[in-house]
């Protein structure tokens, strides 16, 4: 045991902490662009009017008289053409589709209305914008 002089008490030194700063991590964010399925900026209309059915008689008879018309609208929007047999109200999600993906404006509900009052009508304009889009003549 250690003795100490009367009066002093042991000095216990305490450990020291040192705190480094820590290193700082930059994650640096790109935005991914050059995508044509998804242009940018502000919505723009559809390329003809809704009731527009004679702008292209082929596509105003089909639609009127061609049972299958739509299976062949899906498979030129590289969807099955199975779609509209399987799905339920598949028209609806075929335009929204072409909405989203053009950057159209419009909504859901705007083409769950349309597709229900005006159903033929809509279908044509749906068949002619998907023309425009494949022949590159759809407005940016």
């Amino acid at each position: 045991m250690q003795t100490y002089p009367q009066g002093q008490q042991p000095v216990f030194n305490q450990p020291t902490v040192t705190v480094q700063p820590a290193a700082q991590t930059i994650i640096q964010v790109t935005q991914v662009t050059g995508n044509p399925m998804m242009p940018r900026g502000p919505p723009r209309d559809w390329t003809t009017e809704m009731c527009g059915c004679c702008d292209d008689m082929t596509i105003c008879l089909c639609t009127t008289f061609v049972p299958c018309y739509p299976c062949m609208l899906a498979a030129d929007m590289d969807e099955s053409c199975c779609v509209p047999m399987c799905i339920p109200s598949a028209l609806i999600s075929m335009r929204a589709v072409v909405r989203s993906r053009h950057n159209i404006a419009g909504n859901l509900m705007n083409d769950c209305v349309c597709m229900t009052f005006c159903g033929l009508c809509v279908t044509c304009q749906l068949g002619r914008e998907v023309q425009m889009i494949k022949n590159g003549r759809a407005i940016p």
